[in-house]
């Protein structure tokens, strides 16, 4: 298994904006079956600064997600409305995905 996190700040006066374009790339990019796993979690100590989670069946599915232009699109979105972090791809080993 393979996955990918994306930390963002968002503008405050464009946190709705931002939230209503993730929830449109969501609904909308739903049919992926590779996807295991899509999540958005905001910092609590962190107001507007948000990490996007997803976890993929494997690496050629997600290689080819990077290249889909509704993540493009909303890569793009991010830049308008803040600040990309940091960007951060990983593998999931057998022996942690029970520990």
């Amino acid at each position: 298994m393979v996955g990918f996190e994306i930390l963002v700040k968002i503008e405050p006066e464009k946190r709705a904006e931002f939230l209503q374009a993730f929830e449109m790339f969501k609904q909308i990019d739903r049919q992926n079956d590779s996807r295991i796993d899509l999540e958005l979690f905001e910092e609590v100590q962190g107001p507007n600064t948000f990490l996007w989670m997803e976890h993929w069946d494997n690496g050629e599915s997600l290689s080819s997600y990077y290249s889909n232009n509704k993540f493009i699109s909303m890569m793009g979105a991010i830049e308008v409305l803040g600040q990309l972090i940091h960007k951060r791809s990983f593998k999931i080993s057998k022996e942690n995905e029970h520990a």
